[in-house]
């Protein structure tokens, strides 16, 4: 480690392959650190992502006006474009590691283990499994050789996926009704077309199906069903309009077991037959 003014430390620079960079998470830096008494970094914003996890020691964390006491264990994180500061006890001096990245996948990845930028701090997350993962890390910033860039982001995946499960296991993970309605229509969004129920919705996000629905509907205004059959006929007005498909084609494309079952479907979507909207359709051309 270098001594600095106010820590020792070791910073790691990584520049990322356009592999990497064509995918939706990539390292940015990292580095470890053991503070001196003086230590406090900001007030200042960064434009990335950074996890700090904490090895040893104690002091304060702040970002969006929210202050806490971060502890051995304990894991915060920077925000990009987000005002904070921390600082160490004196007599608890901090000892850390950091990860720096970016990637549209970086948000949606702290978010599942309950880190958002007014919740970013998660308490005694650390255990030895993501210990030795960031052993791992360290390992591979620190390697003169061109590191294989593949394993080097199955890494970071595996320190997610840890961080998820941990955080699952001492109950940190955000699980408000906002989080699971939305992956609930998510869901739906993805596999409309493929015969799914509100059943295996609720199945899928492991929420009671009647709960799933009254709290869908208060939410959005429609059922879960509704909003099934809604995304199914606005595919159908879609693959109809291309005039490419059969409406055969179209019916069994959308799940629907035969091309009566879809017919009527749409009639009673639209008031018309699937043969009529495309006549229609034709004649105002």
């Amino acid at each position: 480690m270098k001594e600095f003014s106010h820590e020792f430390a070791e910073h790691w620079y990584y520049n990322p392959t356009p592999l990497l960079k064509s995918g939706g998470l990539w390292p940015i830096r990292a580095g470890h650190n053991i503070a001196k008494s003086n230590y406090k970094m900001g007030p200042r914003l960064i434009t990335y992502f950074s996890i700090h996890f904490v090895l040893e020691g104690e002091g304060t964390f702040q970002q969006n006006n929210i202050e806490t006491t971060i502890n051995k264990g304990d894991l915060f994180c920077l925000f990009p474009n987000q005002t904070h500061h921390y600082s160490t006890n004196p007599k608890h001096k901090l000892k850390m590691f950091w990860l720096a990245f970016d990637g549209k996948q970086a948000l949606p990845l702290l978010n599942r283990t309950g880190l958002t930028q007014y919740s970013s701090y998660l308490n005694g997350i650390l255990n030895d499994a993501i210990a030795s993962t960031i052993e791992e890390l360290s390992d591979y910033f620190q390697d003169t050789d061109e590191p294989d860039d593949l394993l080097f982001i199955s890494i970071i995946y595996k320190l997610f996926h840890q961080l998820y499960q941990q955080s699952i296991r001492l109950n940190l993970s955000t699980s408000s009704p906002s989080n699971w309605l939305e992956k609930g229509e998510d869901y739906m969004n993805m596999h409309f077309a493929e015969n799914i129920t509100v059943a295996d919705v609720a199945k899928y996000i492991d929420i009671n199906r009647s709960y799933f629905t009254t709290a869908y509907a208060k939410k959005t205004g429609i059922t879960p069903s509704k909003y099934i059959y809604k995304l199914r006929m606005e595919k159908a007005i879609e693959l109809i309009t291309d005039d490419s498909h059969t409406i055969t084609e179209i019916a069994l494309t959308l799940g629907y077991s035969d091309l009566y079952s879809f017919s009527r479907a749409f009639k009673k979507f639209y008031g018309m037959s699937p043969n009529q909207y495309k006549k229609h359709q034709t004649s105002e051309e």
